[in-house]
């Protein structure tokens, strides 16, 4: 797996991830969901892949590390009644997971050189988190362009000052669990609202949905 790992570190390196500008208003409802569809899912997958790279790099300990609790690590439960609702919990649930992921990254470069894999992987599945992040806020705004969204902080808190080596690396696992886990449910409430916006809309639409589903 750490090798797989590294082969994609190098083709990411290659082949960046390009999120270009968008303007939400601008945009085509149902075109910019099958958009977000796709990037949740290649970041659920690419986490998924991270999470096992970072238990193979945990030593013998990795069952024990990760199936430790760790407090003060945003949950990956989805909320609301809506589906408007539901993809703002999406959304608010995104922006809480990268200030960890730096805590993380930064203590995996404390245990390891600066160039691990992990390290390395962390940070470009924050990018990766950023860019599916933009899209739902611009999902949200096409959905409800009044919502009012307030915006988690910067850094996360109520993480103890001091963590030993132990607790680190459990609260690493947790947070690439959890996340891993956000964005395959996320994945769902999309497709759930994609379901809704093809039964809504004309023959031509239909058409095209149905085309889109198969993707």
């Amino acid at each position: 797996m750490l090798g797989t790992w590294s082969a994609y570190l190098r083709d990411h390196k290659q082949n960046p991830l390009v999120q270009p500008t968008m303007s939400c208003k601008n945009e085509n409802s149902s075109r910019l969901l099958h958009s977000s569809i796709k990037l949740t899912r290649l970041t659920s997958k690419k986490t998924a892949m991270l999470l096992e790279t970072y238990k193979a790099s945990q030593g013998d300990s990795t069952d024990l590390i990760c199936d430790m609790q760790m407090d003060n690590v945003p949950e990956s439960t989805i909320s609301g009644q809506t589906i408007s609702e539901r993809i703002l919990s999406v959304y608010t649930r995104l922006k809480e997971f990268p200030p960890h992921m730096k805590t993380v990254m930064e203590q995996q470069r404390d245990f390891n050189p600066p160039t691990n894999p992990v390290a390395e992987g962390l940070n470009m599945i924050m990018t990766h988190v950023h860019h599916t992040a933009l899209t739902v806020n611009c999902l949200l705004q096409i959905l409800q362009p009044n919502i009012l969204i307030s915006e988690p902080a910067e850094r996360p808190t109520g993480i103890p000052p001091a963590q030993n080596i132990f607790q680190q690396k459990a609260y690493g696992c947790t947070v690439l669990s959890r996340l891993q886990e956000l964005l395959s449910k996320a994945v769902q409430e999309q497709k759930s609202l994609r379901r809704k916006m093809c039964r809504k809309g004309t023959n031509k639409i239909v058409l095209r949905c149905k085309t889109m589903s198969m993707v």
